[in-house]
């Protein structure tokens, strides 16, 4: 027997074996790029949404903005370019900046406590924007960051605005308010309403009109309401009774009016003294 005869046997199971690594890394390689182009794919998926959903999206690391999608460059009123590395406080309103640095800090620390709070924003063209977020805690670069996702409530506070302004002016007038909606329930009354009946505003919400008027007239109130409603106004007369039973004669005068694409019936309540009998 030949010294090589010797060798043959175990060569010939080495070269086995690495054939074996070999296939085997190679089915790894190709497991792994198929795993590559899956991470790219849900990447690809992830940033198309971010960039098309409504809502504003902006990561941010130390207080720097690191990355913000289309949308919430747009609520803030800057380009990418001018807001990507740049001091989200340093945008806040100047009024709100140490109160806005100390509730990022937290939420960076890993502070999850839901915060409603609204933050006004200063724009590029130095307009108020306000912003309501809801932030997260999130690793970038194996150290913490804070993701936020934001809507631009400006309109809508701005529209709250006007009402509790309005709602503050109605309460001066010494007539009685009253917003019903198309079946009398009752859905706001001015301070006058208040003082004038004896119920409290929660009080109010929970009853129709016809129940703060005198038992005898609610038929005839609810036909002249009726009428309101077909001809969009009316006037007539009745008597309310206040919540220690007292009644009181008054002068009605309603309109429909819309809110946010309904119809409500807006009255003015008018005491008239001496003419019970009357009615």
């Amino acid at each position: 027997m030949q010294p090589q005869d010797h060798l043959a046997g175990p060569l010939t199971w080495q070269i086995e074996d690495l054939g074996k690594r070999i296939r085997l890394l190679e089915e790894t390689i190709t497991q792994l790029k198929t795993l590559d182009t899956t991470l790219h794919e849900m990447q690809f998926i992830i940033y198309s949404y971010v960039e098309k959903i409504r809502e504003g999206v902006v990561l941010m690391q130390d207080e720097t903005i690191v990355w913000a999608n289309k949308a919430g460059c747009d609520m803030l009123g800057f380009e990418f370019d001018e807001v990507v590395n740049k001091s989200v406080i340093e945008i806040a309103h100047p009024k709100h900046r140490q109160q806005l640095s100390a509730r990022y800090a937290l939420v960076q620390a890993g502070d999850e406590t839901y915060d409603a709070t609204v933050w006004p924003f200063v724009s590029k063209t130095r307009e108020i924007k306000y912003i309501k977020p809801h932030s997260t805690r999130v690793m970038y670069m194996g150290r913490p960051a804070v993701m936020a996702f934001f809507s631009d409530i400006t309109e809508e506070k701005k529209a709250q605005d006007e009402l509790t302004l309005r709602a503050e002016m109605l309460d001066l007038v010494t007539d009685s308010i009253f917003l019903l909606d198309m079946k009398g329930n009752i859905k706001y009354v001015n301070k006058a309403v208040c003082e004038c009946l004896g119920y409290t505003l929660d009080e109010f919400i929970r009853l129709n009109i016809l129940d703060i008027n005198a038992q005898e007239l609610r038929e005839k109130t609810e036909v002249s309401l009726k009428k309101a409603f077909v001809r969009k106004q009316g006037v007539f007369k009745t008597i309310h009774v206040h919540k220690d039973g007292t009644r009181v004669p008054v002068y009605v005068r309603v309109r429909v009016v819309k809110r946010g694409g309904q119809e409500f019936i807006l009255g003015v309540v008018r005491e008239i003294v001496g003419e019970e009998e009357s009615l």
